[in-house]
């Protein structure tokens, strides 16, 4: 076996081993949510016989291991099959097929999964700020572990297992966060960060506000034509321009809000030459000029 295999053969048993505390408990069987007091949602899921799902589609992007026995995910004819202890991401607003299929040997079916809702994807874009990211849905949705990734995960499970105390629901979030922070370091971080064409837009844009991005450029990112690309922010209420302007004055604001930047820094991160044109911008998007939010601070 090479090494490769046995290390990620070794890290899924750890996994399973530090997951293990959110099992559902004998005899219960569909959806137990875990942690609803933390503010994120996550739940397990068990079933005793193999279930096939049609069509699924997902409102927001979904992170999820399977406990016992094994998931099968079809895209059209490209299907995949994750066994116990495989992270694997289900991107949102795709149609998929999907089987769920008992362990032989117990008998059930069982998986966890992490809904990564919008306050975690703005937060995660935030995070990602600076990072290029592949906006498009990948060949495969599994994610190889390492040893932080598994520690991240065993830390998450004991805080929403331990939730009776009030800090156990602030920590959870952050356990949590921790995690998509991991991978959002993998080739899936787009798929998490992306739902619509307007959020994977936005994504490609955050990586690099100061780029002097042009609709062509990133509909070749997408895989998509350029008018398409305009057609279907048309579609979603908005333009390529006002994206790419929303998300450079949240650049802006981020860096003004915070210290260590200087006016002509936060322009310059933000594609602005002219802090004349800068200034004029911002104040019409925050309200306040750049001098006078670095006052606020």
């Amino acid at each position: 076996m090479p090494t490769a295999t046995a290390d990620q053969k070794c890290l899924r048993t750890q996994l399973l081993r530090r997951l293990a505390g959110l099992g559902a408990p004998a005899g219960t069987y569909g959806s137990v949510p875990h942690g609803a007091d933390s503010g994120v949602r996550v739940f397990g899921y068990c079933i005793q016989e193999r279930e096939r799902i049609a069509r699924a589609r997902m409102e927001h992007p979904v992170v999820v291991v399977v406990l016992s026995g094994t998931k099968q995910v079809w895209r059209g004819e490209v299907g995949e099959t994750f066994a116990a202890g495989v992270p694997f991401v289900i991107p949102a607003g795709m149609d998929f097929d999907l089987a769920n299929n008992p362990d032989p040997v117990t008998g059930r079916y069982e998986s966890i999964c992490i809904t990564v809702d919008e306050m975690l994807r703005h937060t995660l874009r935030n995070t990602m700020r600076g990072v290029p990211v592949n906006a498009s849905i990948l060949d495969r949705l599994d994610v190889d572990l390492t040893s932080e990734l598994v520690e991240a995960f065993g830390h998450a499970a004991s805080a929403l297992t331990g939730l009776g105390v009030a800090v156990g629901a602030t920590l959870a979030r952050y356990r949590i966060l921790a995690i998509l922070v991991l991978l959002s370091e993998t080739p899936v971080a787009g798929m998490l960060i992306a739902v619509d064409r307007k959020e994977q837009v936005e994504a490609i844009i955050c990586a690099d506000p100061g780029h002097a991005w042009q609709a062509d450029e990133v509909a070749a990112t997408l895989s998509i034509g350029t008018s398409t690309l305009r057609r279907q922010l048309n579609g979603a209420g908005t333009s390529f321009r006002e994206v790419l302007l929303s998300v450079r004055m949240a650049t802006a604001g981020a860096l003004l809000g915070a210290s260590g930047y200087s006016v002509t820094q936060a322009a310059q991160a933000a594609g602005y030459v002219s802090r004349s044109h800068f200034s004029r911008r911002v104040q019409a998007a925050h309200g306040k000029t750049p001098r006078q939010l670095k006052v606020v601070v």
